[in-house]
C-alpha cells in the first residue's frame, strides 16, 4: 500500500520544482512544512489576507478528504460547496479545530491529521477506519466572518445559576433586542445548553428546559430530549407520554420508536 504521505511529499516536490514565491509572513514559506507539538502536519499552497479567524467566527472552508490515498468526501457533495460550522464551538475533531484556529480568510494549506487528531480507534463508520492518518488535500478558507458571542453561555448560567424564567427572559432579551447580530442564536446554541445540564446530571432543570425551549424554538430534537432527561430521572411514565406526543407527529421514527420499547420494559421492570 502507497504511504498516506505520498500526496505530502509529492505536492512538496511539485511545490519546489514550480519555485513558489514566498509568503509576505517571513515565518512561514509557501511550501515549508509545519509540525505542531499534538502531531498536526501542514504546508500552505496559498497565503491568504483575508480576517483572522477567532473562537466564534463563522467559518467557510472548501474541503477535499483522502484516506489512504482515496478521497472520501468532499464539499463538492454539499448544496452550496462549503462546509461551514462556528469556530472552537461546534463539535468537531481535534485536529480539524487546530487546523482552523491557525487559518484566516484566504488560506489554502494541505494538512495532515494523525488519528491521535482524528477518529482514533473507533474510526468512522464505512469511511474513516480505525487508527487512520486523515490527509485534507485541499482545506481552502473562503469565508470568515466576524466573531459572535454564544447564546448558550448566557442560558447555561441563567439554568444553574438562577432559574427557567430567567433563561427565557435572556432568549427573548437577545433574540429580540439590538444584540442579536453580536450572538449566535441557532438551534445548535439551544440543544448545547441541554448537553451541559445532562453532562452536570441536572436532570430536573435539564428536563424543564428542554420541554419549554422546545416549544419556544419549535424544536423537535429538543423535545425529545426532554424524554432522555425524564429517562434519566426514571420517570419512565412521564417520559412515554412525552414520546407518544412526538410519535403523533413522526410515526416513522425509528429512533423514537425504538426508545419507545426501552422505555415501556423499564416502566414494566420498575412495577
Amino acid at each position: 500500500m502507497k504511504s498516506i504521505y505520498s500526496i505530502f511529499i509529492l505536492a512538496l516536490l511539485f511545490l519546489s520544482a514550480c519555485n513558489q514565491p514566498k509568503s509576505g509572513n517571513k515565518h512561514v514559506a509557501l511550501g515549508d512544512t509545519i509540525q505542531t507539538e499534538s502531531g498536526l502536519k501542514y504546508f500552505y499552497i496559498k497565503k491568504g489576507e483575508g480576517r483572522k479567524i477567532e473562537t466564534g467566527s463563522r467559518v467557510g472552508t472548501y474541503l477535499s478528504l483522502q484516506v489512504d490515498n482515496k478521497v472520501v468526501w468532499n464539499t463538492d457533495e454539499l448544496p452550496d460547496s462549503l462546509f461551514t460550522y462556528v469556530a472552537n464551538y461546534s463539535r468537531l475533531i481535534k485536529g480539524f479545530t487546530e487546523m482552523t484556529m491557525l487559518l484566516r480568510e484566504g488560506d489554502e494549506v494541505v494538512a495532515i491529521l494523525p488519528d491521535s487528531l482524528a477518529y482514533g480507534a473507533r474510526g468512522a463508520g464505512d469511511v474513516v477506519p480505525p487508527h487512520a492518518t486523515l490527509v485534507y488535500d485541499q482545506f481552502k478558507v473562503i469565508q470568515v466572518d466576524a466573531p459572535k458571542k454564544f447564546l448558550s453561555d448566557l442560558l447555561y448560567d441563567d439554568m444553574k445559576e438562577k432559574s427557567i424564567e430567567d433563561a427565557i427572559a435572556t432568549y427573548n432579551k437577545i433574540t429580540e433586542g439590538e444584540e442579536a447580530l453580536n450572538y449566535h442564536a441557532d438551534s445548535e446554541q439551544l440543544n448545547r445548553v441541554w448537553e451541559q445540564l445532562n453532562k452536570d446530571s441536572l436532570h430536573v432543570k435539564a428536563a424543564d428546559y428542554a420541554l419549554k425551549f422546545g416549544e419556544i424554538a419549535k424544536d423537535d430534537r429538543l423535545k425529545y430530549r426532554n424524554v432522555l432527561s425524564l429517562e434519566n430521572m426514571e420517570d419512565y411514565h412521564k417520559a412515554k407520554e412525552q414520546l407518544e406526543i412526538l410519535l403523533v407527529g413522526d410515526p416513522d421514527n425509528q429512533m423514537m420508536q425504538d426508545k419507545m420499547i426501552e422505555l415501556c420494559k423499564k416502566h414494566q421492570d420498575k412495577k
